[in-house]
């Protein structure tokens, strides 16, 4: 079983914690922190209320180069120099240099392995540029997404090439009819951040759907 801990997010879940305009989540066993939120100094805060040591963290993967994703990158690697980064293709110069103050970025052009049974997509997309982590459980792949900028659809095709997408979490941002559609095979739904239709996936999805915000905890 796998703990994945929300610890930056917009939409409230556990009091105690700081809300703010960004996704961030920790996959714990695996030491694997995915985005980081706008602010380092309310993502650690988070996680010290979470009782998370951010010294722990030994992979960070960024989803894609928007400010509310990547905006506490110096936080996480001041807080652990010896992290991995895990960015793609289209990330900016300016992000990569800051990185680089640190440590050398690994960029990911393609499907590819990050830890033991976590593995990311690569950059989809043709617009903004973003990757997904997919995560695999006891019945396939959970798809965690930081705003699912190329559409979720087109992330579950992508993932489903390499099996059955049992869940997914994260900002689903634009939701069209094909994008619900496309979840409809979906156990397992938690769609926060800038999801624009939440309310509508928990009508069509009833079964599936479970809130997702700061500090709320999936279990897989």
């Amino acid at each position: 079983m796998l703990t994945i801990t929300e610890v930056y997010n917009n939409v409230p879940c556990r009091e105690g914690l700081t809300t703010d305009w960004g996704f961030s989540c920790l996959i714990e066993e695996a030491g694997l922190l995915f985005d980081t939120g706008e602010r380092g100094d309310v993502l650690l805060a988070n996680m010290r209320v979470l009782g998370i040591d951010p010294a722990s963290i030994r992979y960070l993967v960024l989803s894609h180069d928007h400010h509310d994703h990547i905006g506490g990158i110096t936080a996480v690697l001041d807080a652990s120099p010896s992290v991995e980064v895990f960015v793609h293709d289209a990330v900016s110069v300016q992000t990569l240099g800051l990185i680089r103050e640190y440590t050398k970025p690994r960029i990911v052009r393609e499907w590819t392995g990050i830890a033991d049974g976590i593995a990311v997509t690569g950059p989809l997309g043709t617009g903004i540029r973003e990757q997904s982590l997919a995560v695999t459980v006891p019945d396939g792949y959970l798809v965690v997404t930081g705003c699912a900028h190329p559409h979720i659809g087109r992330i579950i095709d992508r993932v489903s090439r390499e099996g059955r997408v049992w869940g997914v979490i994260g900002g689903l941002h634009t939701v069209t009819g094909e994008d619900i559609d496309a979840l409809a095979g979906v156990a397992y739904l938690s769609a926060s951040h800038c999801t624009d239709k939440i309310a509508k996936l928990q009508e069509r999805y009833p079964e599936s759907f479970r809130p997702g915000g700061v500090g709320q905890v999936h279990r897989v």
